[in-house]
C-alpha cells in the first residue's frame, strides 16, 4: 500500500483503545466489584465494537497491498507476510498464561488447538485461545488463508471462495457443525466490506467521505442508546443470527466509518505531528491489544491484594493507561526487532 492513511491508523489506535477500556471497566465492576461511570449498562461492553473497526481495516489493508498481484509467488509473500506480523509475537505473549495453565493442570488440547493452530471449534462451542483476544486472530488467518488462495489462483477462484463461504454462511443457519460455526461465521463479512472499501473509495466522490464518516458514527452513537443485545458476547460466534445481528448493528456503521476515513484522506499532504502521532500509535494497536490482557490479569491481583485502592474509575483510568504505555513498549522493544529479525 503506498498510500499512508493517517485515518485508518488513527481508527486503529481508537479500535484498540475502545477494546481495553472495555476490559478495564469489566475489571473494575465484574472482578472488583467497584461502581464505575459506565456501570453495567450498554456502554460497559460497548468498547467490544473495536474488534469490529479492526476487521474492516484488515480486509481494506489487505486489499491495498495486494493490488496488481497474483499468482502463487505473491500469495506465498502474502501469507508470510502476514504470518510474521500476526504469530510470533501472539505465541510470545501467550507463553506466560500456557505455563500457568500447565501448571495449574488447567492447558487442553482445544486451547493448546485455538492458540497455536488458529482453530477455535474443536467442539460446538468456542474454545478461546490461553491469549483471551486470540480468539479475533482465529478469523484473520481464516481470512488470510482465503484471500491468499484467491492471490493464487486468480479472480475466478476468489469469487469461487466467496460464493463457497455464502453457502457456508447459510448452512451453518441450519446444521450446528464446527466447521460451519467457524469457516462460516457471519463475522467474517466484516472483513469482505472492507475489501469492498478497497475497490470502491477512489471512485467514490468526495463528499461521501463526511457523510459516511458521520453516518457511522451516528450508527454507533446509537447502538449504546439503544441496546444492542448479546452481540458483544460469545454468542456471536456460537450463534449465527447472533453474529449477522453484530455484522448489521456495529459492522456496517464500523464500515461506513472506515470508508469515510478513507476517503477524507488528502493523500497530497504531508502529516503533521498529529497525523505521526497516530501513524505511530496505529502501528503500536497490535501490541496494545495483545499485551492489555497480561497488564490487566497483574492489576487485578494488585487490586485484589488490597495494597493499592481506588475508586472504580481511577481504575478504569490507570488500567487503561498502564496498558497503552506496556503496548508501546512491546512494540518498540519486542515486536519491531521481533520482525526486523524475521524480514529477510
Amino acid at each position: 500500500m503506498g498510500e499512508r492513511f493517517y485515518g485508518v491508523q488513527a481508527l486503529r489506535f481508537a479500535a484498540a483503545t475502545a477494546v481495553v477500556a472495555a476490559h478495564a471497566v469489566d475489571l473494575a465492576g465484574t472482578r472488583l466489584g467497584l461502581e464505575t461511570l459506565a456501570g453495567h449498562g450498554p456502554l460497559a461492553d460497548f468498547g467490544a465494537v473495536g474488534v469490529d473497526v479492526f476487521f474492516v481495516i484488515s480486509g481494506f489493508v489487505i486489499a491495498m497491498t495486494t493490488r496488481a498481484r497474483a499468482g502463487l509467488a505473491a500469495a506465498g509473500d502474502f501469507l508470510w507476510r502476514r504470518f510474521r506480523r500476526v504469530a510470533p509475537i501472539y505465541w510470545l505473549l501467550s507463553l506466560p498464561i500456557l505455563i500457568g495453565m500447565a501448571r495449574g493442570g488447567t492447558l487442553s488440547a482445544d486451547v493448546a488447538a485455538a492458540t497455536f493452530l488458529f482453530w477455535p471449534f474443536s467442539g460446538l462451542e468456542m474454545t478461546f485461545p490461553a491469549l483471551g483476544p486470540g480468539w479475533t486472530l482465529c478469523f484473520e488467518m481464516l481470512f488470510y488463508a482465503g484471500f491468499g488462495l484467491s492471490l493464487a489462483g486468480g479472480r475466478r477462484v476468489g469469487w469461487g471462495l466467496v460464493g463457497g463461504y455464502a453457502v457456508l454462511l447459510a448452512v451453518g443457519f441450519l446444521v450446528a457443525a464446527p466447521v460451519l460455526r467457524f469457516w462460516g461465521a457471519p463475522i467474517v463479512l466484516e472483513f469482505l466490506l472492507g475489501v469492498g472499501i478497497a475497490g470502491a473509495w477512489r471512485s467514490a466522490p468526495r463528499w461521501a467521505g463526511p457523510w459516511a464518516l458521520g453516518l457511522g458514527l451516528v450508527g454507533l452513537g446509537l447502538t449504546p442508546a439503544f441496546g444492542y443485545g448479546r452481540i458483544d458476547g460469545v454468542e456471536t460466534l456460537n450463534d449465527p443470527a447472533t453474529g449477522l445481528a453484530r455484522v448489521l448493528i456495529w459492522g456496517l456503521p464500523s464500515a461506513l466509518v472506515v470508508f469515510g476515513a478513507v476517503r477524507m484522506e488528502r493523500l497530497d499532504r504531508a502529516p503533521g505531528r498529529l497525523g505521526r502521532a497516530a501513524a505511530f500509535m496505529g502501528d503500536a494497536s497490535y501490541s496494545i491489544y495483545l499485551t492489555h490482557v497480561l497488564i490487566i490479569r497483574a492489576l487485578g491481583r494488585l487490586f485484589e491484594s488490597g495494597m493499592v485502592v481506588l475508586p472504580g474509575d481511577a481504575v478504569v483510568a490507570l488500567t487503561v493507561a498502564a496498558s497503552l504505555a506496556a503496548g508501546v513498549v512491546v512494540h518498540l522493544w519486542v515486536e519491531r526487532p521481533l520482525l526486523r529479525w524475521m524480514t529477510p
